[in-house]
């Protein structure tokens, strides 16, 4: 190739085509800032007591409103200390005296228990009042319905669930009718919305004994993806999967119309192209048709491709700037690195597989109860494998940075035809250098604001009208950002078209990663003690072979500028 499209390039299509991405990224962020809703939102709910009069059957709450008057199925409220009481909910609550119900673009509901116990009596010396701790075992029953069903559908239940709980209160608070303060207990995920309601009926069938404290009520908090935001950011991603697709379908052409084989640069660059248009292929648009209880699976699997799929290229990108061009583009050189890479990632395959993929098929799953240490060990692997890998990406940068500075430091010494050559190869990695720091600390910043939410940047009541939604903008963002950063290696690294032929592919295949060495620099120098008046002739009789070749072909087939 005669070089990429980027060396190529004239400086006003250059800034064309970087306004159009910079003009996707201020789109994206102004969608998501305006446009779009808080990706979630969170309610709580409080458990309505009931005492069936068929313990086989679900009890309602909830059953009809009658003339705004609500008619309760199975559900006595009624009852003495002997009875065992079941603890119903009924999802969505109502609002404003309006029955709610939920949509298919909410995507996921994630529900956690937090029961409110109180302390009741008078603290007496040497009993521990502060903690209460204990195993609860509860029988359950998920049961879901759309809005023209007339009965309610078991889509899953637990007989034996078990959960921990963990309260504490300090000494100081020991009060009677103070309430302890207990862990958030994960009850059950769904992964896909894909009815109107669900009912929840939960009967405990032991808990640990209370003494001088009192269950007063038990609460589920409910969260769950906002509509809205899934509909925004779907169309985000039908929009960017074309643009990809497109964009991957003309580099593979260009790939195809080479005269010589493809280097390992251009095959990872192909294949972060294939990461990241399967990731925005619209898949969810099946879970508003069909009941997919594996989504959230399925998009933490092709996330996980696409961030395997960067790593891989990003050391390849930076080892390939360091190899001269007897060693480069070889696979083989990065099978260690690589096979680290492919080994953590499918480590944290592994771990998602267990937690959301049994989910998948049983929403009460959760591994923090089945194997909490497991779980933190998971994790902590992770974290030290991320930051191991930005370490050593750090020092390969730092590594080819170095490398650069030795090639400008010979650039003046060279001929003005490979002058301008490996500028241009300088310039490129330069430029992919900045697109990845800014990409990375765009996600830094992102999820920063994600933890401190969109209430620390809005307090002021009185600018309610013009809130922003940060966390929404953010997401829309970052999205947008590794979509137009791949997009803009596809383009820019894509083979030109100008100059195609064998012998022309192959010199730029030469040039494209050879290190400089002091004997280059001196074949290519110019003998400059020739008297001033000397011909045309005689100067060009001084370069070396290989530089008049490179003339001869660059001259033949593209302008230098």
């Amino acid at each position: 190739m005669a070089g990429t499209v980027l060396e190529n390039l004239s400086n006003r299509k250059l800034i064309c085509v970087l306004s159009v991405i910079l003009a996707f990224l201020v789109i994206s962020f102004l969608i998501g800032a305006f446009i779009a809703p808080a990706p979630s939102n969170t309610e709580q709910i409080m458990a309505s007591l009931c005492v069936p009069n068929d313990v086989g059957k679900l009890s309602i709450p909830r059953d009809k409103i009658d003339k705004g008057r609500i008619i309760s199925k199975n559900c006595e409220k009624n009852f003495n200390a002997t009875d065992k009481p079941v603890f119903a909910f009924q999802i969505p609550g109502p609002r404003e005296g309006q029955e709610l119900d939920y949509s298919r673009w909410m995507s996921y509901l994630i529900t956690m228990l937090t029961p409110e116990i109180v302390f009741r009596g008078i603290p007496s010396p040497g009993t521990d009042y502060e903690h209460l701790n204990g195993t609860l075992v509860m029988k359950v029953v998920l049961a879901a319905k759309d809005i023209s069903d007339t009965h309610w559908t078991i889509i899953a239940k637990k007989d034996s669930l078990s959960r921990t709980l963990s309260c504490k209160l300090p000494k100081e608070k020991l009060e009677d009718g103070i309430a302890y303060d207990c862990n958030a207990i994960q009850f059950f995920e769904l992964q896909s919305l894909y009815y109107d309601y669900y009912l929840i009926n939960l009967e405990f069938i032991s808990a640990p004994e209370l003494h001088h404290s009192q269950l007063s009520e038990l609460n589920m908090v409910v969260i769950h993806q906002n509509g809205g935001f899934g509909e925004v950011f779907l169309f985000l991603k039908s929009i960017f999967f074309a643009i990809t697709l497109l964009t991957l379908v003309w580099y593979y052409n260009r790939l195809r119309q080479l005269w010589r084989k493809n280097t390992l640069l251009e095959k990872s660059l192909l294949v972060l192209g294939m990461a990241i248009t399967q990731l925005n292929v619209p898949v969810e648009y099946l879970s508003l048709f069909f009941d997919l209880g594996f989504m959230n699976f399925l998009s933490d699997i092709r996330q996980g491709i696409l961030h395997c799929a960067l790593f891989c290229f990003w050391r390849i990108f930076t080892g390939e700037h360091l190899l001269d061009g007897i060693q480069r583009s070889r696979l083989s050189l990065y099978y260690r690195d690589l096979s680290i890479i492919l080994t953590a990632s499918t480590l944290l395959f592994v771990f998602d597989s267990i937690e959301r993929g049994v989910q998948w098929i049983d929403p009460f799953f959760t591994i923090w109860e089945v194997e909490s240490k497991m779980a933190i060990i998971f994790i902590s692997t992770a974290i030290l494998a991320a930051l191991t890998y930005f370490l050593f990406l750090c020092y390969q940068v730092w590594l080819v940075r170095k490398n650069i500075a030795t090639k400008r430091s010979s650039l003046p010494a060279m001929s003005s035809t490979r002058r301008l050559v490996y500028e241009g190869i300088i310039y490129r990695f330069n430029f992919l250098l900045v697109a990845t720091i800014f990409s990375a600390a765009a996600t830094f910043i992102a999820y920063i604001m994600t933890q401190m939410g969109d209430t620390f940047f809005w307090e002021d009541e009185y600018t309610e009208s013009l809130r922003i939604q940060w966390t929404s903008a953010m997401y829309t963002f970052v999205y947008a950002m590794w979509n137009c950063y791949i997009l803009i290696l596809l383009i820019l690294y894509a083979p030109s078209h100008k100059g195609r032929g064998s012998q022309f592919d192959n010199l730029s295949e030469e040039i494209e990663f050879n290190r400089l060495t002091t004997d280059e620099t001196n074949e290519n120098t110019v003998d400059t003690s020739a008297p001033s008046d000397s011909s045309k002739s005689f100067k060009f009789s001084k370069l070396s072979k290989s530089d008049m070749q490179l003339l001869q072909d660059l001259a033949a087939h593209q302008s230098i500028d």
